[in-house]
């Protein structure tokens, strides 16, 4: 069997989940930004941003995908390989700060949810690895070298981070 070795003529042709992706990064951006807005409320506002995201893929993907082809087998792995280091990171997370109080546990978890989105670039392209990068910046800053500044400040630039490289994905071309 030919294996062709020239380019794609476009990242986004390079990971057709991209589009989906970025729906669900935006959504699950709302959910977290809100959850700094009403913070007694924030982690049912998260379980309600990803219960609407993972909703929205599933009515979504198939048709933001579509004019940019099928993944990869490996994507689909990295997709789904993602998500379970994603979960054990965040049992790592937790174990590491439960007793370290709210600020530094949700600090943790969102530096967790961050490094996931590393090897996710497989699946979803160089945006989703930026973004991981971006993410952990973000939130070990707060963790390690700013104690002083406010969860719901952390937590809402979490949020907003999420919104903007979700819509950016979501608009690719």
């Amino acid at each position: 069997m030919p294996v062709n070795l020239e380019p794609a003529s476009s990242w986004a042709y390079a990971f057709p989940m991209v589009r989906a992706g970025g729906v669900f990064i935006l959504i699950m951006g709302v959910g977290v930004v809100l959850g700094a807005i009403v913070p007694r409320r924030r982690r049912l506002l998260l379980v309600l941003g990803a219960l609407v995201a993972t909703i929205a893929i599933i009515l979504l993907a198939a048709r933001l995908s579509a004019p940019f082809g099928a993944p990869t087998r490996l994507q689909i792995w990295f997709l789904f390989g993602s998500i379970a280091a994603e979960a054990v990171l965040v049992r790592v997370a937790v174990g590491l700060y439960r007793l370290a109080g709210e600020r530094s546990l949700l600090l943790a978890i969102l530096f967790a949810v961050g490094l996931h989105f590393l090897p996710m670039a497989v699946a979803f392209g160089p945006a989703c690895a930026a973004l991981g990068v971006t993410l952990c910046a973000s939130a070990g800053f707060g963790l390690w070298l700013r104690p002083a500044i406010g969860l719901n400040k952390l937590w809402a630039l979490d949020g907003i981070i999420k919104m903007a490289f979700g819509s950016t994905m979501l608009m690719a071309r």
